[in-house]
């Protein structure tokens, strides 16, 4: 049996036994891995199967193009991601990419005839944080990532990008050359699980998201003075594991506190050294996650946070240093890719939410270059980057023929 005519998902339990991990219980596949490019090879399959005209850029970007009756009109582009971080769903990303494939096969396929734009998919490298940020892919693609950054990122074994790339046989001195020519490209639609549970609790089928949350993320390393836990009094300790715990919870009250009423604050990691019960720690590790819709609100809490760092450390003898990860800029969904959306919807009768992303994707990087708009299928129980991720069939299949929809009535946009 071909792979196009398993399904959508039939392709996502096949794409799922490429796996790093199964041991683990749910999947592994790291981007520029060996699993992993066997994973884009079975995806380039799936494309060349449709017809579609299959690239990789020098970065290790995936793309597949069925050509439209005005070839000289700036393409309409859709995709997502099939790297996974560890131990996670089938779903991530991958509904992204294998739903792209099939809305363009259903486009290519159908009465209306071939569109009059160009459809491109896309599958991006590296969505997810091996090397400490994510989206590498797309910020390659927009010029945000550099030959030195990939040198400077590395994954937790120190293997830097550039290493990887050359182990998959690409050159990372040719990354200027992934850039994307804005021109190009009227418009880009990344089809994604929710990933929450709005979809669910509300009983609607399909979101069609008006904005993009983006976070802004720091390595917090919290120093002290390490010490014997049985010999060192109360009074004269400087302990940064305790400095790190009260700035954890300082971080969740002005999350909550936040003037938005929508700001989520995380400590994702926290670790401390030397790591022994009867030490006190002298070095202390937070990794924090703040974002928002509201670029404003999230900016005070990471003000305010990292003032109350400050305060924190002076008042208990301690060291601070502060590393931003990443500081992105929220997204609005560009208007013409929503009214698109939304008229797949009423042709197909189906219903559907306005609803914010939380989550980072793609498609806000994408948003630096071009106009973006994502559409949204439910996540059952709202899990995500967990073995027991789950969408159902129909919820899939519905998502899919949305996509198509929207694509058309871009596709055929003056």
């Amino acid at each position: 049996m071909s792979g196009v005519a398993l399904g959508v998902n039939g392709q996502i339990e096949q794409l799922a036994h490429i796996n790093s991990d199964p041991a683990a219980g749910g999947i592994t596949r790291e981007v520029f891995t060996a699993d992993y490019m066997t994973a884009n090879d079975y995806v380039a399959d799936l494309m060349r199967e449709i017809g579609l005209s299959v690239r990789l850029d020098p970065f290790g970007n995936l793309f597949g193009r069925l050509e439209g009756s005005d070839p000289t009109a700036p393409a309409v582009m859709t995709g997502s991601h099939i790297d996974t971080t560890l131990n996670a769903g089938a779903y991530d990303g991958v509904l992204g990419v294998l739903g792209a494939i099939e809305a363009v096969r259903q486009l290519s396929s159908g009465a209306e005839g071939r569109p009059r734009r160009s459809i491109e998919v896309v599958v991006f490298a590296g969505e997810e944080p091996r090397f400490g940020s994510g989206c590498i892919g797309s910020r390659a693609l927009v010029g945000q990532l550099s030959r030195e950054d990939l040198d400077a990122m590395r994954d937790r074994s120190g293997v830097s990008i550039a290493e990887a790339l050359r182990g998959v046989g690409l050159d990372p001195d040719r990354v200027g050359e992934a850039s994307l020519d804005p021109s190009g490209v009227m418009a880009f639609v990344e089809l994604h699980i929710e990933q929450g549970s709005v979809l669910e609790e509300l009983g609607v089928p399909i979101g069609v998201v008006t904005h993009i949350a983006a976070p802004h993320d720091m390595l917090v390393t919290i120093r002290g003075a390490a010490a014997h836990a049985g010999a060192t009094p109360m009074h004269a300790r400087r302990d940064a594991l305790a400095g790190a715990v009260e700035a954890a919870v300082e971080l969740e009250r002005l999350g909550r506190e936040s003037p938005s009423g929508t700001t989520v604050a995380t400590v994702g990691a926290i670790s401390a050294s030397p790591g022994a019960i009867n030490v006190i720690p002298g070095e202390a590790e937070l990794k924090v996650d703040i974002r928002d819709r509201d670029l404003a609100a999230r900016d005070a809490v990471a003000d305010a946070f990292l003032a109350a760092l400050a305060e924190i450390t002076e008042r208990r003898g301690l060291e601070l240093e502060v590393a931003t990860i990443a500081r992105d800029t929220p997204v609005q969904c560009s208007p013409v890719i929503v009214d698109a959306a939304r008229a797949a919807c009423r042709e197909l009768a189906v219903e559907h939410v306005e609803i914010t992303s939380g989550a980072y994707h793609d498609a806000m990087l994408m948003s630096a270059k071009v106009p973006v708009g994502m559409i949204f299928v439910p996540s059952v129980g709202g899990i995500s980057h967990s073995p027991h991720e789950y969408t159902k069939p129909d919820d899939i299949d519905r998502g899919v023929h949305v996509l198509a929809g929207t694509l058309r009535v871009l596709a055929e946009t003056p």
